[in-house]
């Protein structure tokens, strides 16, 4: 059995402490020449791949915004460099995001084997990356933007949120202390696994072992637990599709990199997740509708594509002995 991401280091544990792996070695892609391609690449470089920002096209704002947000999180930039780079990123990487909904086509397989879930999947990007396996038909993904506007989320928070996001740094992330980083953590580098009993599904996450009930035989009821994973989730059939509505989050601040975790949520944050077979049933499609009106001005869409291989295992994942960063927090230490 191939076990996925032989040990893939925590995001957060890879923020910190990439700035010395990236000078390991010689890098071979570069940045188009300009004013403040050293600084982009000495300032991003440790935690992105020069393709990953390159094959980006933003508009000026959503460049301002995300390199802004990578302050937030730890990059180390002067208010010049700063200026410098959100310049020259949108000059070079113009542009805007290609979210233009792919229309696949539904798998060809009968209702009962459609509904069907049972087995190990990954996410494609991260499949694909780790060379599990080839692209194949593989779509790409469609990143969080607004359902309305299209723009990114960004541009999209509320006040509360963007003080919320002001006193967040990398230190707080949720996987330097163990933290759930919610319901869609299957959007993380790691495996997950769909079991189907009478009434429910679950799904089981290698990530921290997280474990997610989705009850097909239940509605909302009227007190439940307010958890990072939602305190309930239900589950109803639209033909071949699974429809998944999630409640109880606890408010929190952005808790890491995976989708919507990037982002404050408050307690009245309603998840949406449209979940089907796609082409020849390996591919699994998830679209999420994230609502929540104290944090956004409008609803959050995405959808990420998944792959199914039998060659896949759960593996033990411990995150025992957290290390406490917060010494090293020059947010909590000025």
């Amino acid at each position: 059995m191939v076990h996925p991401v032989a040990r893939v280091v925590s995001l957060s544990c890879f923020l910190l402490f990439a700035s010395f792996a990236a000078g390991q070695g010689r890098r071979i892609e570069r940045f188009p020449a300009g004013p403040a391609r050293d600084v982009l690449d000495k300032a991003c470089t440790s935690c992105h791949a020069v393709t990953r920002i390159s094959g980006q096209r933003m508009s000026p704002d959503e460049w301002r915004e995300t390199v802004e947000r990578m302050i937030s999180y730890g990059a180390q930039l002067t208010a010049a460099e700063k200026d410098s780079v959100i310049s020259y990123v949108g000059q070079n990487f113009a542009g805007q995001r290609d979210q233009t909904p792919i229309k696949l086509q539904s798998s060809s397989l009968g209702l009962a084997e459609a509904r069907n879930f049972s087995g190990v999947y990954m996410p494609g990007e991260w499949y694909v990356s780790e060379r599990f396996g080839s692209r194949g038909n593989l779509p790409r993904s469609i990143a969080l933007h607004g359902s309305k506007s299209r723009k990114s989320p960004g541009l999209l928070l509320t006040d509360w949120s963007k003080k919320m996001l002001s006193r967040y740094s990398i230190y707080d992330d949720a996987h330097a202390h163990c933290g759930s980083i919610g319901p869609q953590a299957y959007m993380a580098p790691y495996a997950f696994e769909f079991l189907h009993t009478p009434g429910r599904i679950t799904l089981l996450m290698e990530e921290f072992h997280e474990v997610r009930r989705i009850w097909l035989d239940q509605e909302h009821p009227q007190v439940y637990d307010y958890t990072p994973l939602g305190g309930h989730s239900t589950g109803k059939w639209e033909g071949d599709t699974l429809v998944v509505d999630t409640v109880g989050f606890l408010e929190t601040g952005p808790r890491g990199e995976t989708s919507t975790a990037m982002y404050p949520h408050s307690d009245q944050r309603h998840l949406i997740e449209r979940i089907r077979r796609v082409l020849d049933g390996r591919v699994l499609e998830v679209e999420t509708i994230d609502e929540d009106p104290v944090a956004f001005k409008e609803p959050l869409r995405s959808l990420t594509y998944f792959i199914k291989d039998d060659k896949l295992g759960i593996v033990y994942h411990s995150c025992e002995g957290a290390i406490n960063y917060s010494p090293h927090d020059p947010k909590k230490n000025n």
